[in-house]
């Protein structure tokens, strides 16, 4: 027996590897629990570690006392070997210190994914950004040299001397339904919202998605691609920057639940 190092918990050796761990466990309980309180039983039944099991007693004097009386004991026909465990189990750890137990690690663990998947999610997000504000710039260098050269072929006709020329009102027209087109926003219809709903809420909602701009009421008439709204619901719009950040979206608050009862209805406006 080695005594020189004692512990709370106890390493039990030459164990009979054919019992089912459930049986065991409860024969080992069984067997210690008469020199004081059990507070963990680990019995190993993998390849490396058959026959072995782990007692963890609440006091050091039990696990001395089991260590003196249960040594060489026929346990399943074969005498049982313990001696104190080399290192201290992770019940007792925790119960030392509560920082320190596998359920506080795990959770640690858990943040740590989280936490770094969300810097990738946002790294990514920032990047796709980058990428359509690339695209939105070189499509403005366009449509600034289509208007340079427009303007320097009207400019060509004045200087010509062709005073009475009528200016073409389609091209005019043209001209202002394309700049009415680029002020227009790409917009969610929300409908079948709580009557205590407001705009406050539907940003909260909204602004954890990227390119969200505002929200205010809708007083139209849900579209026909909605569920009937409930007696009293109150319907909003959300405006995005951008179509895709707009359908984006959609696709994640498409059936929220404000309330249960109250699934919302969204669609782009």
């Amino acid at each position: 027996m080695a005594l020189s190092t004692p512990s709370p918990t106890l390493y039990v050796s030459n164990l009979e590897t054919k019992t089912k761990k459930p049986e065991l466990r409860a024969s080992l309980y069984a067997l210690f629990t008469p020199y004081g309180q059990i507070i963990d039983i680990v019995a190993k039944k993998h390849a490396g570690g058959r026959g072995q099991a782990f007692v963890v007693f609440r006091e050091q004097a039990a696990a001395t006392a089991a260590l003196r009386g249960l040594s060489g004991e026929v346990f399943y026909n074969k005498e049982l070997s313990i001696s104190y465990s080399k290192a201290p189990s992770n019940a007792t750890l925790s119960r030392q210190d509560p920082s320190l137990s596998r359920e506080k690690a795990a959770m640690e663990a858990a943040k740590l994914v989280v936490s770094r998947a969300q810097g990738e999610y946002e790294q990514l997000e920032k990047e796709r950004e980058n990428e359509e504000a690339a695209l939105r710039g070189e499509k403005r260098d366009l449509d600034q040299d289509e208007s340079t050269a427009q303007e320097d072929g009207r400019e060509s006709k004045r200087q010509k001397g062709d005073e009475d020329a009528v200016p073409d009102e389609d091209e005019e027209e043209m001209e202002i339904e394309d700049e009415d087109e680029e002020d227009v926003k790409p917009s969610l219809i929300c409908t079948n919202l709580p009557p205590e709903c407001n705009s406050d809420i539907m940003s909260a909602l909204f602004s954890q998605y990227s390119g969200f701009i505002d929200t205010s009421s809708y007083t139209s008439k849900p579209p026909s691609s909605h569920a009937k709204p409930n007696k009293g619901a109150r319907s909003f719009v959300a405006t995005f920057e951008t179509p895709n950040q707009a359908q984006k979206a959609l696709e994640a608050t498409k059936g929220y639940l404000m309330q249960p009862g109250w699934e919302m209805s969204v669609s782009l406006k």
